[in-house]
């Protein structure tokens, strides 16, 4: 079954009488990767997270406009949040696996649904491992505590956590930014391995990473979205000047 697509219809929102988004009006097809960049402060990780609801947890918090799921809205008193962050998970800027094992981190979404039979949560935990590009080098750990592993590592134990409830979108909010090199590269290539199989919203400060791992790439400024294309075409001819100035370093 393909993942869902995504569609943003003038979506606002205000803390208090302060407006951080406005009118954002996007789309991202089933199965892609989209790539939002932009300065900071300018609103891209509040816009992840109106996409599974977590914005609902900030105090003062005002959201205008609709978020369609495969055409089904996803902002509304009727929604069901717990089913909503079941379709869309969500992976953190910085490492944050729980304080068990190796092995309880990725069973822990499975378990909360229900899922008690031990043979089944093995495979669960070791599919999705496997899916995360972790299995080889956690195979003998399972068992150890989750702190033990790298921060690479961990955050590759993060992205296993969230497929193992079998999410249909991925939200990754700057999931390099805390990474060395060799570690960045690995999460870039398991974002090209995933994208097909999971729609993902992906917020970077990288340039370049954009430009490697996206099939579509979005500027935000000031709360609003700037320009949105593909991303051949975002990075080599951009219709926006302000485009154009922060590609190259310059604002005004």
């Amino acid at each position: 079954m393909m993942p869902p697509a995504i569609r943003v219809e003038d979506v606002s929102v205000y803390y208090g009488s302060r407006r951080v988004l406005s009118r954002i009006r996007l789309e991202v097809a089933a199965g892609s990767v989209l790539a939002i960049i932009g300065p900071s402060g300018c609103g891209k990780s509040t816009f992840l997270r109106v996409l599974n609801r977590m914005v609902d947890r900030e105090p003062g918090v005002r959201v205008e406009g609709q978020v369609y799921l495969d055409g089904e809205p996803v902002l509304g008193r009727e929604v069901d949040l717990v089913a909503l962050r079941r379709r869309v998970g969500m992976v953190f800027q910085a490492p944050n696996p729980f304080p068990f094992s190796v092995f309880d981190n990725v069973a822990y979404g499975p378990r909360l649904l229900g899922r008690r039979d031990p043979a089944e949560l093995r495979r669960i935990v070791e599919e999705s491992l496997k899916e995360a590009a972790l299995w080889d080098e956690v195979r003998g750990k399972l068992r150890r505590p989750a702190a033990s592993l790298s921060g690479g590592q961990q955050q590759r134990l993060c992205i296993a956590r969230a497929l193992a409830v079998r999410p249909e979108v991925l939200l990754m909010d700057e999931p390099t930014s805390a990474l060395d090199p060799v570690s960045t590269g690995r999460i870039e290539e398991l974002i090209l391995r995933l994208r097909g199989r999971y729609t993902i919203v992906l917020v970077t400060h990288q340039l370049q990473q954009a430009a490697r791992v996206s099939d579509t790439t979005a500027l935000f400024q000031d709360g609003e979205l700037v320009e949105v294309a593909e991303t051949s075409a975002f990075f080599t001819a951009p219709r926006d000047r302000r485009t154009e100035n922060y590609l190259t370093g310059r604002f005004e």
